[in-house]
């Protein structure tokens, strides 16, 4: 099986974090990962992210940057790099460091060994108050969606790249409802590891404003239909791994030009 990684790092005004993040990024990807890639997507930052990030690319040569013009949201910048990723297989690390590196040893080392890896946090309590009943009440929706007894649905994933390429395209928050309960009901095997929180993960997320959780409740809502009510079955094509990567240098900085197209082959049956 296959072990390249596709590392996606969004950052939204995270200068003071973001360098840390990608380091902690870099360093557990070389202890478990032959062949891996970072691309950190700028989205629509107004503070000093692109800088750093552009210095992040200097330093580290697995380090590619993507800037968003506006701020586009998680989901945009996860689609971002789905489009872009050259190994078969991706994960989502949020560029504010809310994850401690043993949490990213834990993953990474899994990859290649399951087709998909599911996290659940160790320390839940890290998390604020509202964000936990957030999170129970995305796990539980999620069980009864597709069946599976997964332990959280609101954490880190490694996801097949040609099959999260199939799922139906979803820009906003819940990208990753989407995504996961579509590759779980088309029968994804998967495992389970614990991740662990870093102090304060909830200091710079946006996820408790309220045009987000309505996002999140239409996704869930949306998927239940599908999957409960009208028992969509999910079939995924069989399609290559990676599609073709065009690489330039501009002066010290790298730029990758890939849009291969979503090949929507997710349908009822």
């Amino acid at each position: 099986m296959a072990t390249g990684l596709t590392v996606l790092v969004p950052a939204w005004n995270e200068e003071r974090r973001l360098a840390t993040t990608v380091a902690n990024v870099v360093a557990a990807a070389r202890r478990h990962l032959s062949e891996f890639e970072v691309i950190v997507i700028d989205d629509g930052s107004n503070d000093r992210t692109a800088e750093v990030a552009r210095s992040l690319s200097i330093k580290f040569p697995c380090v590619s940057v993507v800037r968003h013009a506006t701020n586009l949201g998680v989901g945009a910048a996860f689609h971002t790099g789905l489009t872009r990723a050259k190994f078969p297989y991706l994960t989502l690390v949020p560029g504010d460091n809310a994850f401690h590196e043993s949490g990213l040893d834990a993953v990474f080392a899994l990859v290649g060994k399951v087709e998909m890896v599911v996290t659940y946090r160790a320390n839940p309590r890290a998390r604020t108050p509202m964000r936990r009943l957030l999170s129970v009440c995305c796990t539980q929706a999620m069980r009864i969606v597709t069946g599976k007894p997964i332990r959280d649905a609101h954490s880190l994933y490694v996801f097949p790249v040609t099959r999260a390429r199939q799922v139906p395209r979803n820009t906003g928050y819940g990208y990753h409802i989407e995504t996961l309960s579509t590759l779980l009901r088309g029968g994804v095997p998967f495992a389970e590891v614990p991740v662990q929180l870093n102090p304060r993960p909830d200091s710079s997320s946006k996820v408790m404003r309220l045009g987000v959780l309505a996002r999140l409740i239409v996704t869930m809502t949306r998927q239940f239909l599908r999957f409960v009510v009208f028992r969509e079955k999910v079939r995924f094509a069989e399609v290559p791994a990676a599609a073709p990567v065009r690489t330039q240098t501009v002066g010290r900085m790298r730029t990758r030009q890939v849009v291969p197209p979503f090949n929507h082959s997710v349908r009822a049956s």
